[in-house]
């Protein structure tokens, strides 16, 4: 299994039926047993799906209805776009979501960001998983948690996109990180609130090979 240094800069993919959904440059912060921690710092530029030229029809009203066209049809291009908060990522394999802690400017914990997605697995150039559109943000003290997106992770499950079985094992996922939060349980026990980055270290770019899937 290919592990990565600290510092190293690698490509986390996000793949949907065998196409490049998306594409990030990371900074590995730490390849251990078992969580692999990275640094997604803000500014970073990545890519992202966009509609390809327009075909003559109208542009969908929200974001969500925009990305359910797309994974519906499997066309789309990609483009850049810049990261726009700092986040450290911590991942298990086994997982169906990362933990983000996100940062302000000054380097303040904001608080902590809950990603559903696929388990990853590791390729010669990073990780691969894919967004599965839920999200929980949890308060810096963990006094207090909210939902994100679930009304575009029930649009994708009633257009198909997200099978019963995966719905059931995303909503499974997120009432035990639910109760992780509640009881203070690890990760959202840990000192990584208090991490600062190296500072030797520059905005990461997409490494070559990140388009391949």
């Amino acid at each position: 299994m290919r592990t990565w240094s600290p510092g190293e800069v690698i490509v986390v993919q996000d793949v949907w039926r065998g196409s490049l959904w998306a594409a990030r440059p990371v900074i590995v912060v730490d390849d251990g047993p078992d969580v692999l921690v990275l640094w997604s710092p803000k500014g970073t530029r990545r890519k992202v799906p966009v509609s390809p030229q327009s075909d003559g029809s109208p542009e969908p009203a929200s974001r969500g209805e925009r990305l359910a066209r797309l994974l519906a049809c499997g066309e789309w291009e990609l483009d850049d776009s810049l990261w726009d908060v700092s986040n450290l990522w911590l991942l298990r394999e086994r997982d169906w979501h990362a933990v983000w802690v996100s940062f302000l400017d000054g380097g303040a914990h904001w608080g902590w960001y809950v990603n559903f997605q696929l388990p990853l697995t590791r390729t010669p150039r990073g990780i691969q998983t894919m967004d599965l559109a839920l999200d929980i943000i949890v308060e810096p003290d963990r006094s207090s948690w909210r939902w994100k997106d679930e009304d575009e992770f029930e649009l994708f499950e009633e257009r198909g996109l997200i099978e019963p079985d995966v719905a059931r094992r995303v909503r499974d996922e997120a009432a035990t990180v639910i109760e992780w939060i509640a009881a203070d349980a690890a990760p959202f026990d840990s000192a990584w609130p208090g991490w600062r980055p190296d500072p030797s270290w520059e905005l990461p770019e997409l490494p070559a090979g990140w388009e391949v899937v």
